[in-house]
């Protein structure tokens, strides 16, 4: 059995405190697989075991490392609350003061040894203790980590000061030691400001859900918390209210904004069987709802669990890095031992080594380079959502800047779907009112466009009764009633049933006929549908940026090729069958040609599945949301350009905060080590360059 966990973490305090807990948690019995985000505080655990009380021991293995899980009981308000921000003031404030009078000694004001060695001393254990108990916590695992440099550097500098005060020693150190623990905790403190910044759009989505929300209990509305609603339940919701729940109206007429949902920036107007998003905002009349959708089901929760986990996956490059982070304080450790040794073979005094060695221990933490790519995955992820963009996993994002074609559907998605019948022609002896009941009948409950096109048109108040009722996807349906079997679709499929077609006039409109069984065709149906807003334009950005643009549908070729010219779409294919555009994504791959599939996420399922990445065409509510890796949140073309550039800035972004990283320890250590760079530099260069890598990623933000 396969489940996950979704855990907070608090106490964290760098990039490998989250690989340590990684692998202590992989330790755990029953423990399949472990993500770490340490930007957004949150661990997902992949179990393989149905012992009740695995959650427990996973909870016990994270206190062991010092720091505390919480299981969160939902996506609600505050979920996002750090609690840490008091003690990271607190420890701060204290450095400063007590790290003040060591830098008057500094520039040139005499302060006693005695006293420099009481301030150093609270800096050094009590302000920078987290720094030891996080390394002694490596320590235990035999692993190491940004914070053993810090304990190590900083300790040689106290430590020779605190003999040098009672040996009676001209040159002390205290300062540097002090200096070096404050810029860390004061790096650390904006540090933890841009990360709480950068998950700014999660949090946002998780304050949506109003507390409390009236529900008909016994014939009364009483006022009830949010997470007590039930499914089916009738939910009352008032001018500028919140919606708290996704549900269907039963009575009422509004308009919702649903901007912090999908992105849509007007509000939609949503009346009776209309669907609404919890998180939602009713902007006018009240509107009475059955909650179809509660909790952990809800839209609204589900984008918050599909952010976080896409913000927790690592790209392959995250790997590369991972691995070079192992090896790396090791490896500085050795280069300063080098570094002190080799000063003092060159005959300089042991304070002038020291120095060094403290500077190359100080300049090397990784942090920076740990950094670099979470946080900018987190912004982009977040700021995905926040414009109607889903993206499940990372590895879609990272495809997406390599695709080289961009198939559509047509109907639904190049098109709004919403077809309407503009003309009939019945044969033999049936008259028009009679075939529109038994081909708007067949059609009873469907969702699909063409079916809600029949059951509008029709003027009839109650329907037939329809049964050995079955779906042929693509082509068409059929059923029995009043005994007798009816066939409505499209031409292909009445000629698979061996029914003979007359010669009609052409028409760039969809065909759809209907058929009796043992009796020929009873009549045929023209329906027209209409381009998106936006299409040509989102079509000719595509184009813009190098990629194929080709419209698969199952559409006859005269309609399909209507709409291909009114949209600008370079190459149809129509009358397609839904395995011929798996076959097709299929052929192009296999070509070498990275193909991006955009289908309403249903009937294009398949072709969806097998494509490099899916977007499926949603309006929240939608099955789509489960049918491919990206899905719009609002059926707006225009998004499908803003994701292929997001792609690429992201990943730009990604290169540029790893150069920099990479750059910027290789050449701090070179000027350390060669005594260019003293530890109170050293510190204050190496948290501005955490600083830097988080607010590089936030320009994302600003795309």
């Amino acid at each position: 059995m396969n489940n996950s966990l979704h855990l907070k973490i608090k106490g964290m305090r760098c990039v490998t405190c989250a690989a340590r807990l990684e692998k202590v948690l992989m330790r755990v019995q029953g423990v399949k697989g472990v993500r770490v985000n340490f930007v957004s505080e949150k661990v997902d655990v992949e179990i393989n075991s149905t012992d009740p009380h695995l959650p427990h021991q996973i909870l016990e293995a994270i206190k062991s490392e010092g720091y505390e899980g919480e299981m969160p009981q939902n996506h609600g308000r505050g979920a996002h609350h750090h609690g840490h921000a008091f003690p990271s003031y607190a420890d701060l404030i204290v450095a400063i003061v007590f790290t003040l009078p060591l830098l008057a000694h500094m520039i040139g004001f005499y302060v006693s040894p005695y006293l420099q060695l009481v301030c150093g001393s609270v800096v050094q254990l009590w302000a920078g203790r987290r720094f030891f108990q996080s390394s002694w916590r490596s320590l235990k695992h035999f692993s190491t980590g940004m914070d053993l440099l810090v304990v190590i550097g900083t300790s040689a500098a106290y430590g020779y000061s605190v003999v040098g005060v009672f040996l009676g020693a001209q040159e002390l150190y205290f300062e540097a030691s002090a200096v070096v623990i404050t810029l860390v905790l004061l790096g650390r403190l904006l540090e933890e400001r841009a990360k709480r910044s950068a998950n700014e759009a999660v949090r946002s989505l998780m304050k949506l859900t109003p507390p409390t929300a009236f529900v008909e209990r016994d014939g009364v509305y009483v006022e009830v918390l949010t997470q007590d609603i039930k499914k089916g339940e009738k939910v009352l919701v008032r001018a500028w209210q919140r919606i708290p729940v996704d549900g269907i109206i039963l009575e009422g007429k509004s308009e919702v904004d649903e901007s912090m949902i999908t992105g849509e920036s007007l509000p939609v107007l949503r009346q009776e069987r209309d669907k609404v998003i919890g998180g939602t905002t009713n902007t006018s009349g009240n509107l009475y709802l059955e909650a179809s959708a509660v909790g952990s089901q809800s839209t609204l929760a589900r984008m918050i669990q599909m952010v976080e986990k896409a913000q927790s996956s690592r790209p392959p490059i995250q790997r590369f890095v991972d691995r070079v982070a192992g090896i790396f304080t090791p490896l500085v450790l050795v280069i300063s031992l080098i570094t002190f040794g080799s000063w003092l073979a060159l005959g300089y005094p042991v304070q002038v080594a020291l120095i060094s060695a403290v500077s190359v221990l100080v300049i090397a933490c990784p942090c920076a380079l740990g950094l670099a790519t979470p946080t900018a995955i987190v912004v982009a992820m977040g700021e995905a959502a926040r414009k109607g963009i889903l993206i499940k996993d990372l590895e879609s994002l990272e495809a997406l800047r390599m695709v080289d074609q961009v198939v559509f559907d047509k109907t639904g998605t190049l098109t709004k779907g919403e077809f309407s019948l503009t003309f009939m022609k019945p044969f033999a002896d049936q008259g028009e009112e009679q075939i529109l009941l038994l081909a708007a009948s067949l059609q009873k409950g469907s969702e699909h466009p063409v079916a809600k096109a029949f059951l509008t048109a029709l003027k009839a108040p109650h329907l037939l009764v329809v049964e050995d009722f079955f779906s042929l996807p693509g082509k068409g349906i059929k059923g029995k009633i009043q005994g007798k079997t009816y066939s409505l679709g499209s031409e292909k499929m009445m000629e698979e049933l061996g029914f003979d077609i007359p010669v009609l006039r052409q028409s760039d409109q969809t065909t759809v006929y209907l058929a009796e069984d043992g009796m020929g065709l009873l009549g045929v149906f023209y329906l027209s549908d209409t381009p998106r807003l936006h299409a040509r334009d989102t079509l000719k950005a595509l184009k813009d940026m190098g990629l194929k643009t080709i419209m698969l549908t199952g559409d006859k070729k005269e309609a399909a090729l209507m709409i291909g010219e009114r949209v600008g779409i370079e190459e149809v294919m129509a009358g397609l069958q839904p395995k011929d555009k798996i076959n097709y994504v299929k052929a192009q791959e296999e070509h070498h040609n990275l193909v991006a599939m955009v289908g309403d996420g249903v009937n294009d399922g398949p072709a969806l599945a097998v494509a490099t990445v899916g977007f499926a065409m949603g309006s929240g509510t939608d099955v789509a949301m489960d049918a491919a890796p990206i899905t719009l949140m609002r059926p707006s073309l225009e998004l499908i350009p803003e994701a292929f550039l997001l792609s690429k800035r992201t990943f730009r972004i990604i290169k540029e905060n790893l150069f920099w990283a990479f750059i910027f320890n290789v050449v701090g250590i070179g000027f350390a080590a060669f005594g260019h760079l003293s530890p109170e530099i050293a510190g204050g260069a190496m948290a501005a360059s955490s600083i830097m890598v988080v607010l590089n990623s936030l320009r994302l933000k600003r795309y």
